[in-house]
C-alpha cells in the first residue's frame, strides 16, 4: 500500500503542514476531480467545497476547503487556501468552519472600523493642512 502514498503540502496563512495520502477529491469551477499518485502536472483553482482525502489507513477525511489553488508539479502537491479544515466527522466539520467563519467576520469588521479610522484622520489632517496653507 506504501506504494501508492504520495504527499500532500497544505498551505494556509496560519499553518503549513504535510499529509501522506492515496487520494484526494477537491473542486474546481468545472465540479469535482481526483487524484491519486503519479498523476501528471495540474493547476486549478479551488472554489469554496467540501472534499476529502483518504490516508495509508483508507479511511477518509473530510476536508472543507476556502477556495484556493491546487497544484501538481513534478510530483510535488500543494494545496493553498485561505482556510482548511480537516475530520473525521462531517458534523464537527460543520461546526469547526461555522466558528471559523464567526471569527473571520468579527476580524473584518475591527479590521475595516481600523481603516475608517485611518481614512478619517488621513482627511481630517488633509482639511487641516489645506486651510492652514490658505
Amino acid at each position: 500500500m506504501n506504494n501508492l502514498l504520495f504527499r500532500i503540502h497544505i498551505v494556509t496563512p496560519s499553518k503549513i503542514y504535510e499529509k501522506d495520502i492515496t487520494h484526494i477529491r477537491l473542486k474546481d469551477q468545472t465540479g469535482y476531480f481526483g487524484i491519486m499518485k503519479g498523476h501528471s502536472d495540474f493547476l486549478t483553482v479551488l472554489v469554496p467545497s467540501l472534499g476529502y482525502y483518504t490516508g495509508l489507513d483508507n479511511r477518509e477525511t473530510f476536508l472543507a476547503v476556502d477556495g484556493g489553488i491546487f497544484s501538481i508539479r513534478g510530483g510535488i502537491v500543494t494545496l493553498t487556501s485561505r482556510g482548511v479544515f480537516e475530520s473525521d466527522n462531517a458534523e464537527d466539520l460543520s461546526e469547526t468552519i461555522d466558528s471559523a467563519i464567526a471569527k473571520r467576520e468579527k476580524s473584518q469588521i475591527c479590521c475595516y472600523s481600523m481603516i475608517e479610522g485611518i481614512e478619517r484622520s488621513f482627511m481630517k489632517k488633509v482639511i487641516e493642512f489645506n486651510r492652514e496653507s490658505l
